[in-house]
């Protein structure tokens, strides 16, 4: 059903982004005084025995489930809200056409039809040689108007049906408190007869078919639920935060353990002697370092997403030690920018990624997309650790490539109304990541890739590449690249992976950023992924972050 013009011009989309926003922060609220009630009643029964500490324990589990129901409710309530929001740049793009018909004497009916301005100059063969234009005039504006009359009205009533869904909900709730029952469907799943879509399309049908209460049980199966693509960023962002609280405990009770195990070597006392005791003392660090590893990486996690301007978003986060936090929500985005980091990435600092991803998204911002941008960090892959030998092997980038190229098919399988303009932005080896999901038989679901400090992409040539719905002969126009004249990465880093994509040979669009300066190179091989150089592209002033942002934004020229 399409929508009217006066409907349009009576919308506020923002008011829904807003609403949304706010409706996620008080769930988490909601959230957290749930957790701490459930801690102090865990406290309490610690040295409580007999049948009324039996009973209270049960209580506190019934109240834990539906309160889990309620905030999976809500959460429904703020995707739709999301879902409403993305009628902004519909919305806008009418009301501009509708402003240069006007412009031109045109009338714009409340269905959309256009009534040309009436050509009256007194001579009956010019007016019908004007009127002719007029018409044709006003019909191009009526084509272009109707068709997104349509998708304001298909998305307006999208959103309407999943807010009262949820508002039902909530009101099942309150007559009972425990959910409606199990769907088969989801019961199917957990018996072993079914299994969840793996296609992030499919994903996102099967997710919207599900009821509160069926998603709670989704992810009392399976915590890592909201890592798969193809569920909305609003619940990813619900399960992915109550999945990184088991993550925190899981890491610290088993990190425990191992200094249990050894205290006085997790002191740093009676390093051991033998050979044999060595090879026990090996191991066991080794395992102590990953699990310390995991820990820091989930609290640098939970930092990042507690902070709550722009709005964040936990895409993924499981036990592996990846993660993907977005700023602001990518659903609802016009312009939406993935940042692939590179060398030496690891979860513990993806406070780095949110930094660069924040420079990159005031850049979009100043370059027109305000308001209408979402940028990810996103640390999904298991990234190089030394630049020799790690970094000049293949096996890391073939081994991220198809997870990054999912993870793309899940944006697009989410995102409400009209499609975005989706930029994958991969830095250093990220951008070798980049090259992989986007060759040898892959194409990735973006319209625009920028290569940074890149010291290549195991191909030659940009039209190598492959990008969804993008004839290859147009690559030169969606693939950037940038390198700074002092950043050894591009200079040392085709020995290993190819022509560097800032190469003018390999055919990208190669835009400037400032020269930065050299960093010991006699010991290059120890230089830090964010040194210097080899970092400086997010730089405050660095004309590379303003042509990453007009990228990003859809402005560039």
């Amino acid at each position: 059903m399409a929508a009217t013009m006066s409907q349009i011009r009576s919308w506020s989309p923002a008011a829904a982004a807003t609403a949304s926003t706010g409706v996620v922060a008080v769930n988490n609220e909601f959230r957290t005084a749930m957790s701490q009630a459930s801690r102090a009643v865990d406290t309490a029964l610690a040295g409580w025995q007999g049948d009324a500490a039996t009973a209270t324990d049960l209580r506190r589990l019934e109240y834990e489930l539906s309160a889990n129901h309620i905030s999976a409710a809500v959460i429904d309530a703020a995707d739709a809200l999301a879902d409403a929001a993305t009628l902004t740049t519909v919305c806008t793009t009418i009301l501009a056409i509708e402003t240069e018909a006007k412009a031109k004497g045109c009338a714009v009916n409340d269905d959309g039809t256009v009534t040309a301005a009436v050509s009256n100059t007194g001579d009956l063969v010019l007016d019908t040689v004007f009127q002719a234009s007029l018409d044709n005039e006003a019909a191009g504006f009526q084509a272009r108007i109707q068709p997104l009359l349509v998708t304001a009205g298909t998305t307006d009533e999208k959103a309407g049906a999943k807010l009262s869904a949820a508002i039902a909900s909530l009101v099942g709730l309150a007559q009972n408190p425990q959910g409606t029952p199990a769907s088969s469907k989801v019961t199917d799943v957990i018996n072993g007869n079914a299994f969840l879509p793996d296609d992030p399309k499919g994903m996102y049908e099967f997710w919207e078919s599900l009821s509160p209460s069926d998603k709670d049980l989704l992810f009392a199966y399976d915590p890592n639920v909201g890592n798969r693509d193809g569920i909305p960023a609003v619940e990813k962002d619900h399960y992915n935060r109550l999945n990184l609280v088991n993550l925190q405990t899981s890491a610290q009770s088993t990190l425990d353990n191992l200094n249990g195990q050894h205290p006085d070597w997790a002191a740093g006392q009676n390093p051991p002697v033998k050979a044999s005791a060595a090879a026990e003392y090996e191991l066991w660090n080794e395992a102590r370092t990953k699990q310390q590893n995991l820990l820091n990486g989930y609290k640098a996690v939970d930092t990042q997403i507690n902070q709550t301007t722009p709005p964040r978003y936990l895409l993924s986060v499981d036990d592996a030690g990846h993660g993907a936090i977005a700023l602001n929500n990518p659903d609802a985005a016009k312009n939406v920018a993935t940042y692939v980091p590179g060398t030496f990435a690891r979860l513990e600092e993806i406070g780095d990624g949110v930094e660069r991803s924040q420079a990159m998204l005031n850049s979009a911002e100043n370059a027109g997309g305000r308001g209408n941008t979402s940028v990810i960090a996103w640390y999904g892959y298991d990234a190089p650790q030394s630049l020799f030998p790690q970094a000049a092997q293949e096996s890391f980038a073939d081994n991220g490539a198809p997870t990054l190229d999912r993870f793309q098919d899940g944006l697009r399988a989410t995102h409400d109304g009209p499609a975005s303009n989706n930029t994958v932005v991969g830095h250093s080896y990220g951008s070798t990541v980049i090259g992989h999901a986007a060759s040898h038989g892959n194409s990735l679901a973006v319209d625009n890739v920028v290569f940074v400090g890149s010291p290549g992409v195991d191909v030659d040539r940009a039209t190598d590449l492959h990008l969804d719905g993008v004839p290859t002969d147009q690559n030169k126009g969606r693939i950037f690249a940038t390198a700074a004249s002092a950043d050894p990465v591009p200079q040392i880093g085709g020995i290993a992976h190819g022509m560097p994509p800032s190469e003018k040979y390999f055919g990208a669009t190669v835009f400037e950023s400032s020269s930065g300066s050299v960093a010991d190179l006699p010991i290059i091989r120890d230089f830090p992924q964010g040194s210097d150089a080899h970092g400086s592209y997010w730089d405050p002033n660095n004309p590379g972050l303003r042509s990453q942002g007009r990228i990003i934004a859809g402005a560039q020229s």
